[in-house]
């Protein structure tokens, strides 16, 4: 059976069509998830070790943490992820651009965090993770368009 045909598959795509991703950029989005995946690990495990082991309190963990894993994931991306684009600029511009960019994703994160734990009572880490869930969206579509933005030849 091929996997294409499954009500899952097209779910799947179906969604991501829905959310501006065109099918020639699935292959892309697949290695960004991969990424991401990566990057929720990174940053679950630092915030767990920050706020278990270290005695950092939440609201300090929380940055640090993002950090470490917008450094880890920015490596990955650009190596792997997005490696094959012709961009526009250099190394230290995409690495700027991708601050700013996870920057915003990353106060979403923060934010959600401490409105889920704060107000509603959440458990700290079930409100890390959608924190993180919500940061992602954000981010792949922003540095997609813009850190990674395809140069145009007929600018050059």
């Amino acid at each position: 059976m091929d996997y294409r045909s499954t009500g899952i598959y097209k779910g799947f795509v179906g969604l991501l069509l829905k959310f501006g991703i065109k099918p020639e950029k699935m292959k892309e989005f697949m290695k960004f998830a991969v990424v991401g995946g990566s990057g929720v690990i990174v940053n679950m495990g630092f915030f767990f070790i920050f706020t278990r082991y270290a005695g950092v309190r939440m609201e300090f963990a929380s940055p640090m943490a993002i950090e470490i894993s917008i450094l880890t994931n920015f490596f990955l991306n650009n190596a792997w992820t997005f490696r094959k684009r012709d961009t526009r600029v250099g190394f230290t511009g995409r690495i700027l651009r991708y601050h700013l960019v996870t920057a915003v994703a990353g106060l979403v994160n923060y934010l959600t965090l401490l409105l889920l734990v704060k107000v509603f009572g959440m458990h700290d880490m079930i409100g890390n993770l959608i924190g993180i869930l919500l940061g992602t969206v954000i981010n792949f579509f922003l540095n997609s368009l813009w850190t990674w933005r395809v140069s145009d030849p007929l600018e050059n």
